[in-house]
C-alpha cells in the first residue's frame, strides 16, 4: 500500500508463484518504461532529445499522435496493427537520417533513461544465479545495448533482441519491413540459437508494461510463466484489463524490489 491506503500490488495468479520453481527458469522482458522508470525517455527519444531542432521536432509530433494510440485499448487488434507499424515506420525513418555512432554515447550521457527502481539490482541477482534474461525491445537496440554498457549491466546472460542500425561510412542503415514493433514483438522473433539456450527451462519470468508484451512468451510454456505487468499510465482506465491478462499487476511506484519480494529470490 502506498501512505494513502491504496493497494498498488495486484496478484491474480498465487498458484503460479506457488508452483514457481527457482532453480529452472529464464527471464524475458521489455526494456522501455519496464527496466526503466515510467519517467524515463524511451530508447527511441534519446537521440532526438539530445540533437533538438528538427529532429526533436518531428520526434515529438510523432510521439503524441502515436503513444496515446498504443495505450487505448477500445482499439481493435487489426487496426492497431497497421497504427503501430506506421509509427515504427515514421520513427525510424526519421532517426536513420540522424543517427551515428558517436551520437549514440554522447546522447546517452546525460539522458533521462534511468533503471526502474530495484531493476538493475534484478539484473544483477540473475546474472549471479546464472538465469538467462532475453531482453526484447521495440526500440532501438544500439541505444538499449550502450546503455546496458554505460551501467555496467551487458552481462554475459543476456541477450538482445532488438531494431539494431547498422552503419556504413557512418550512415545508418536498418530494415524498415523488418522492424520488431509493439505488435509483433513476439517469442518467435527470438533467434534460434537463443531459443535453443532456454528451451529446457521450466519456468519463465515475463516482464512488460503493455499487455501486447505477453506475446513475448511461449505460448507453450504460458500455464508455467508469470507475467508482471507495470502499470503506470491510464491506470483507472487499464487496470480491469490489465488484471484479467497478467498474473501480477503493479501500479504507479511499485518495483523490481517489489518482484524480488513476490518470488522470495
Amino acid at each position: 500500500m502506498n501512505d494513502k491506503g491504496v493497494i498498488m500490488i495486484y496478484i491474480n495468479n498465487q498458484e503460479k508463484i506457488n508452483n514457481f520453481k527457482k532453480e529452472n527458469f529464464y527471464v524475458i522482458t521489455d526494456f522501455d518504461r519496464t527496466l526503466t522508470s515510467k519517467e524515463s525517455e524511451p530508447s527511441m527519444g534519446i537521440v532526438p532529445r539530445y540533437l533538438g531542432g528538427e529532429c526533436l521536432e518531428e520526434r515529438t509530433k510523432i510521439f503524441n499522435h502515436y503513444r496515446p494510440l498504443e495505450l487505448d485499448y477500445t482499439i481493435s487488434i487489426e487496426e492497431k496493427q497497421k497504427i503501430m507499424k506506421e509509427w515504427a515506420n515514421k520513427s525510424f525513418t526519421l532517426i536513420s537520417k540522424y543517427l551515428t555512432q558517436d551520437i549514440i554515447y554522447k546522447a546517452l550521457e546525460n539522458a533521462n533513461i534511468h533503471f526502474r527502481e530495484g531493476a538493475k539490482d534484478f539484473l544483477l541477482k540473475m546474472n549471479n544465479m546464472n538465469i538467462p534474461v532475453i531482453i526484447m525491445s521495440s526500440g532501438v537496440g544500439n541505444i538499449l545495448k550502450a546503455f546496458l554498457e554505460k551501467e555496467g549491466c551487458l552481462f554475459n546472460n543476456i541477450e538482445i533482441v532488438s531494431n539494431f542500425f547498422e552503419f556504413q561510412d557512418e550512415k545508418a542503415h536498418i530494415d524498415l519491413n523488418n522492424i520488431m514493433a509493439t505488435l509483433n514483438k513476439e517469442y518467435e522473433k527470438i533467434p534460434q540459437e537463443v531459443r535453443a539456450k532456454i528451451q529446457d527451462k521450466e519456468n519463465v519470468l515475463l516482464f512488460g508494461d503493455l499487455i501486447e508484451d505477453i506475446k513475448m512468451a511461449n505460448e507453450e510454456k504460458l500455464s508455467n510463466t508469470i507475467t508482471f505487468g507495470f502499470l503506470d499510465a491510464n491506470v483507472e482506465q487499464n487496470l480491469e484489463t490489465y488484471k484479467s491478462n497478467f498474473d501480477v499487476v503493479l501500479t504507479d511506484d511499485n518495483d523490481f524490489n517489489d518482484v524480488i519480494n513476490i518470488l522470495n529470490i
